[in-house]
């Protein structure tokens, strides 16, 4: 009796797995075969560009295996990476100014390229598959920018805070003794002046109402007929009637001659104050054009602001030769805040002297962070100094020009960059009004603005 039986002969079992996931959802081993066979392949090693600092691409980009980054440059200034995965398709990246795009492989990784023509040769089964992948990584990636620019604007306001909080702190310093006397000490503006300035500020006040006030005073139309009847306009029969000055002149050249004669009456002529004065009147000439072509502003309130923007720096010069042994103190004091002051004590009007103090805020503040009643002017203003620098071949920081898009688009303008502005619009306006120019701008611009040839920018 056999206890024992011999074992049965064991049949090997092959183990089984789970089938691959397709590349894109919804496409055939056969599908995908028919793509790789026409389309580009490429293998990346870790760190390997796929591309750089591109426009942009009409291409689709299927990850095939591993993972690639893709980065966003605006303006040169680099977001965060987006990371795309095995499965992932890259959908075309639009041409945008300003927008640069760069991709590079995180690690080991294929993909495969899909261009345009590429696309018209495969199914369309399988081009609806690419689409649908492409769209749902496009609003994968989207939503992540979203949120990281959410966190930079968060970020920016803070920041736009802390300077804030550090220049209220240093505002502190014009409260003190010497500087209150100082201010007490300065000439006021001539009454002409500031009467001038408040009419300017008034919307209900019209033009000829300006010209009537202007007209009845002896010494401002003393100027303007001096002005006219100087050699350079050279008129054969000398100009002695008031309006027949205002039609050579110009009314936007009126108000700068009156309101320039009005505040150099009440600095002492040095060196300094007069760069300081030359400068200003390049400004109120940019602030005005600026202002005409955006539509959306008071021509003559930004070119007022212009002229009377650095105030506060012509009145730090007479501070020091004043007190030379307190000049290290004086250079400590914000100019914007001390020329708002003054302006103050003058009775200018509120809103003009709350732009002149706010004045630098927009090379460190978004638009709308800034009170809305002045938010225009200060964008002009903040434009004019970077077309001024354009211009002189002294071009402003890039760290100051942060918002300068943004102030643009606020002001609705023509142009998307301040290169393309000047070149297109501002240059041209500066010559079909070059009779009229002020004096001291047509001193200081280069000549290839004042003539048909464009002017080389930086």
């Amino acid at each position: 009796m056999r206890f024992f039986r011999p074992d049965s002969a064991k049949v090997p079992v092959t183990p089984t797995f789970p089938p691959k996931p397709p590349v894109v959802d919804g496409w055939t081993e056969r599908e995908f075969a028919s793509v790789y066979s026409v389309a580009l392949v490429r293998h990346l090693k870790p760190c390997e560009p796929l591309f750089t600092d591109l426009k942009g691409t009409e291409s689709f980009f299927v990850l095939i295996d591993g993972s690639i980054q893709i980065v966003v440059k605006w303006d040169d200034h680099a977001g965060r990476p987006g990371i795309f995965r095995r499965g992932d398709c890259v959908a075309p990246l639009p041409i945008s100014e300003g927008l640069r795009y760069s991709a590079e492989a995180v690690e080991q990784c294929t993909l495969i390229e899909l261009t345009p023509t590429v696309m018209k040769h495969i199914a369309e089964k399988t081009q609806l598959s690419v689409y649908r992948v492409a769209v749902a990584a496009t609003s994968r990636i989207n939503a992540y920018i979203r949120a990281v620019n959410g966190e930079i604007v968060s970020k920016n306001a803070l920041l736009a805070a802390y300077i804030e909080l550090q220049a209220n702190r240093n505002a502190e310093a014009l409260q003190s003794d010497f500087v209150r006397k100082f201010l007490n000490d300065i000439p006021r503006m001539p009454s002409y002046g500031t009467d001038l300035l408040v009419k300017l500020m008034d919307d209900r006040c019209s033009v000829q109402e300006i010209v009537d006030g202007i007209k009845t005073d002896p010494s401002v139309a003393a100027i303007l007929l001096q002005a006219v009847n100087s050699a350079r306009f050279s008129f054969h029969k000398k100009i002695e009637s008031f309006y027949h000055a205002c039609m050579i002149l110009g009314l936007n050249n009126i108000y700068t001659m009156v309101l320039h004669e009005a505040v150099r009456s009440t600095m002492p002529r040095t060196k300094s104050t007069k760069r300081i004065q030359i400068h200003s009147i390049l400004i109120t000439t940019l602030c005005h054009e600026i202002a005409t072509a955006s539509k959306d502003a008071h021509a003559q309130a930004a070119a007022t602001i212009g002229l009377l923007h650095d105030v506060g720096k012509g009145l730090q010069e007479v501070m020091k030769q004043k007190h030379p042994d307190k000049a290290a103190h004086i250079d400590n004091l914000q100019s914007a805040s001390l020329g708002a002051e003054l302006l103050r004590l003058w009775g200018i009007p509120p809103r003009i002297c709350q732009v002149i103090e706010n004045q630098q805020k927009p090379e460190y503040t978004a638009p709308d962070l800034i009170p809305e009643e002045i938010r225009r002017e200060a964008g002009i203003l903040h434009l004019a100094h970077v077309l001024e620098g354009l211009i002189m071949k002294a071009p402003v920081a890039p760290e100051c020009r942060i918002y300068t898009r943004d102030y643009m688009a606020l002001l609705h303008l023509p142009n998307p960059t301040p290169e393309e502005f000047l070149r297109e619009t501002i240059v041209p306006g500066l010559l079909r009004n070059r009779q009229r120019l002020p004096l001291q701008v047509l001193e200081v611009l280069p000549a290839d603005c004042l003539s048909n040839a464009e002017p080389e920018l930086p």
